[in-house]
């Protein structure tokens, strides 16, 4: 049974749901990309799929605008997915379950996908009413934008026929994006020795964090699961414990703030009678954390629990405060504040994901961080620090799916008839702004410098979380204006 049936816009919401049916988190995208392949097919319009899963349809002008000058319209069709400790649904594998609170769209116990299913939505719902006015669109739906816009990066630039790009990929209603943090990734890996344990186990799990998007919410000063984790442990061989570590994991994304980690210790007998010291210990640190974090993260916890184990692989001696200083010294969050937008910042950082595997006698702490900036020469140093840290550690690095800043440029043309049609229809001023994430428009802009660029979207909160929401009644008033800002598109070839 639809959960969306009654809502309005119902073709916008019929398709939304039809997306969220097909697991399609980044690196799972083949499902999504046939359903809109043969879906674009289905109603007439040419579709390619390329080598990359990229869709992109070419919607012919609807008869008496053949004469204006065409637009593409673009999105993404992965998600970050996401999921509670408790969920039953893994977004991976499984159909997201969807329930409605009020005005606002979630799924249960999971990411919601709105990012940036909406946007596909959108384009399924002009593909389905060939009544809509518009000039001729090409409609790009792009893979593995979550995890460095590699889809968007293999796009064939000969497929940029137009001049005019309208990216749907932003959650805040009533503001228009005309610039956009560039990025990368980093990875470490530090190799560590392991040998086999027995004694007292403890696991400390760090919970209840508010996470979020790592571009959007990295100014909010939230606490970081991995990075707190490592105080912890930190905290421990500060006060002379020596205790292999069994697990170091946290982080389900590296564009996503982690919102849990776990820490699982294991004590030799000479310690191990010492829980009590070991329980105070961690409890000291995680209330001096907390005080810390005050009123940014309400919910953290540190939750600890014991037993006993017998031949339990670990990094161990030495290699136990190797791991804790690297994540000690990590930089994390905003680096520095734009000096030429107000409250945006610069260039920051997010250490994601978190793993510590173990492969016979060598274990390896592998860290993947998600670097931004709105100046690519910020971006470059910034990797190249953190390539200076690994080495000074002994760490292996990597660095990929580095892309473009998007050059904030408040003269946009399409940006400007946005703004017009916005305040004609609402009454309200939109804002014209840049954003500390990456949305594609920067990898097309590189592909064609005199591209012009807006991104708009309804609002939707907690985005790459548990906690994501997309608005109903955004959605709708949205809609309503992307038809009519695609109608009242005059200028000519």
């Amino acid at each position: 049974m639809s959960v969306l049936e009654h809502l309005e816009p119902q073709p916008v919401f019929q398709f939304f749901e039809k997306i969220c049916s097909i697991p399609h988190g980044s690196g799972n995208t083949a499902a999504i990309a046939a359903y809109l392949k043969d879906f674009a097919e289905s109603r007439g319009y040419h579709a390619v799929l390329d080598a990359a899963g990229n869709v992109i349809v070419t919607l012919p002008a609807t008869p008496g605008r053949e004469d204006r000058d065409p637009l593409i319209l673009q999105g993404h069709m992965d998600m970050v997915a996401v999921r509670t400790a408790d969920s039953a649904v893994d977004p991976a594998t499984d159909p997201l379950k969807l329930g409605i609170d009020g005005d606002k769209i979630y799924a249960e116990g999971t990411s919601l996908g709105a990012d940036n299913g909406i946007a596909v939505a959108y384009m399924c719902a002009l593909m389905d009413d060939p009544s809509i006015p518009h000039p001729e669109l090409t409609l790009i739906i792009t893979t593995e934008e979550e995890t460095g816009m590699d889809g968007a990066r293999a796009v064939d630039p000969a497929l940029l026929t137009a001049g005019r790009f309208i990216n749907m990929d932003s959650e805040d209603e009533g503001i228009f994006l005309a610039g956009c943090a560039g990025g990368g990734r980093v990875r470490m890996e530090l190799p560590l020795p392991v040998r086999r344990m027995s004694g007292c186990r403890v696991t400390a799990e760090v919970s209840g964090l508010l996470g979020g998007h790592s571009g959007q919410e990295i100014h909010r000063g939230r606490g970081n699961a991995n990075l707190i984790a490592g105080r912890l442990l930190q905290a421990l061989t500060d006060a002379g414990f020596t205790p292999g570590v069994a697990a170091l994991d946290g982080g389900v994304a590296d564009n996503a703030i982690p919102a849990s980690s776990t820490l699982t210790l294991v004590f030799p007998a000479e310690q191990a009678a010492d829980t009590a010291r070991i329980g105070k210990c961690l409890a000291d640190t995680a209330e001096i954390i907390r005080s810390e974090l005050g009123a940014r993260d309400p919910g953290f916890a540190v939750t600890v629990t014991e037993d006993a184990v017998t031949d339990c692989l670990c990094i161990a001696g030495d290699a136990v405060p190797r791991a804790a200083a690297l994540l000690m010294i990590l930089p994390d969050g905003v680096e520095k504040m734009s000096t030429e937008l107000e409250n945006l910042p610069e260039t920051s950082l997010n250490t994601g994901i978190m793993h510590l595997v173990f492969s016979g006698e060598e274990g390896r702490l592998i860290l993947d961080i998600a670097v931004r900036s709105c100046l690519d020469t910020a971006r470059d140093h910034l990797v190249r620090r953190l390539e200076l840290l690994a080495e000074a550690c002994g760490a292996a690095h990597s660095v990929h799916s580095l892309y473009p800043g998007w050059r904030y440029d408040p003269d946009s043309v399409i940006c400007a008839h946005f703004r017009d049609i916005w305040q004609r229809m609402t009454g309200k001023t939109p804002r014209v702004e840049a954003i500390h994430a990456g949305v594609e428009c920067g990898i097309f802009k590189e592909k064609k410098p005199e591209l012009d660029c807006v991104s708009f979207g309804p609002q939707m909160e907690g985005i790459h979380s548990p906690a994501e929401r997309l608005y109903i009644s955004s959605v709708a008033r949205n809609w309503e204006f992307l038809k009519e800002a695609l109608a009242a598109w005059d200028v000519k070839r």
